[in-house]
């Protein structure tokens, strides 16, 4: 049992370093949705400026992971042994990015909806 778990744990490691090449990048919090129906004007100005500030980020981290895939990309056709780049590698690049994507889509829809429940409490 122990021969397993010490062979798991080594297997992880190994495969780490595919992975490791985007640690540079970090990927924002999505803010708080706010409820349009009792958020005051305030509330609303805070929740709009969180939105904004999280697409950015968003932004920000997409172009990243793509800087720093297009960097394994080069190396890799620059390397000795001149390997192409691990499918997972580009596999984990796309989950990345469209797990992102949405989240920032999911963001946008919720801040929307509150601003038309906003609205209709506060005509």
């Amino acid at each position: 049992m122990l021969k397993k778990a010490l062979l798991g744990c080594a297997l992880a490691l190994a495969a780490t370093p595919a992975f490791a090449d985007f640690s540079s990048c970090y990927e924002p919090i999505a803010p708080v949705a706010v409820d349009g129906a009792t958020a005051d004007e305030k509330q609303m100005m805070h929740a709009q400026s969180d939105v904004k500030d999280f697409i950015k980020a968003s932004d920000d981290y997409q172009v990243c992971l793509q800087s720093q895939y297009q960097k394994m990309k080069k190396d890799a056709a620059n390397a000795k042994d001149k390997k192409p780049i691990d499918p997972s590698i580009t596999d984990d690049l796309n989950s990345r990015i469209g797990a992102n994507q949405k989240l920032k889509e999911k963001v946008g829809a919720e801040f929307n909806s509150a601003v038309g429940l906003y609205k209709q409490k506060h005509p």
